[in-house]
């Protein structure tokens, strides 16, 4: 028979207090909380699109890729009225204790930043929703603006300074990781004494090098996820429940395990 999710919730939290750097890891599981949907579970955006039709590649190369990919796009310009959820608030808790050494996420939504974490602290493996980037001159552009040119009528927005391609500032299907942020949330994977891994059932990799990077290197694992990830059998405490649910409870033992 299992433990009592009760236990659990003390070992985790006996585990973040005797930690000196916490890595927190966070997949869509913490973004659906807030209502963003999961692309690739049953009713979310993979199911209705083939997402080969949409690689970095074929956005590159075909104008008609481009074309739907800004239609799919209006989908993002309600982010900014998304808010975090207790999950988001509870990594930021981590944070003012002075447990936190950072956030690697595969979540594009910067919820992890609204909820108060350091923008300095999140290391955003997928990029962000927040920007728009010309892939030409690499000029930024706000998703508010870029938003507004499709809602005048635009099909496919080009940069104002050099005519180049617009894209989101995402990483699609077939494209590179970004080279700095990847090797950083390695470095810090392997530095950490604690990876905390959150909603992500870790079968999207390169990023989910990172949990096996902290374990590799001598870190306990806590894994808070609803269903199986591929690192359960390697986990210190692994709790089958919502984040959200979960981490602010762990988050309050920790605070008065500290306090006393």
């Amino acid at each position: 028979m299992g433990k009592e999710l009760e236990e659990l919730i003390e070992e985790a939290a006996e585990i973040i207090v005797g930690a000196k750097k916490v890595v927190v890891f966070t997949g869509a599981g913490v973004s659906t909380e807030s209502g963003i949907p999961d692309f690739r579970s049953p009713g979310g955006l993979w199911t209705k699109y083939n997402p080969d039709d949409f690689t970095y590649q074929k956005f590159l190369k075909d104008p008609e890729v481009r074309k739907r990919s800004w239609q799919m796009f209006s989908m993002f310009r309600m982010m900014d009225l998304v808010q975090p959820n207790p999950a988001h608030y509870a990594v930021a808790e981590l944070d003012k204790m002075g447990k936190l050494d950072c956030v690697i996420t595969q979540n594009v939504d910067g919820l992890h930043q609204k909820a108060g974490v350091p923008e300095e602290k999140v290391i955003e493996l997928h990029g962000t929703i927040k920007f728009v980037k010309c892939l030409g001159c690499r000029k930024r552009y706000s998703i508010e603006e870029i938003a507004k040119r499709l809602e005048e009528g635009g099909e496919e927005p080009v940069c104002d300074d050099c005519g180049g391609i617009l894209k989101s500032a995402t990483i699609s299907f077939g494209e590179p990781m970004p080279i700095k942020e990847t090797a950083e949330a390695e470095r810090r994977s392997r530095e950490c004494d604690l990876c905390l891994v959150l909603g992500s059932s870790l079968v999207v990799y390169p990023a989910a090098y990172m949990p096996i990077y902290a374990k590799e290197s001598g870190a306990k694992l806590v894994i808070i996820n609803v269903g199986t990830t591929s690192m359960d059998n390697y986990a210190h405490v692994r709790i089958n429940e919502k984040v959200g649910e979960v981490m602010p409870k762990i988050v309050e033992r920790v605070k008065s395990r500290l306090a006393s």
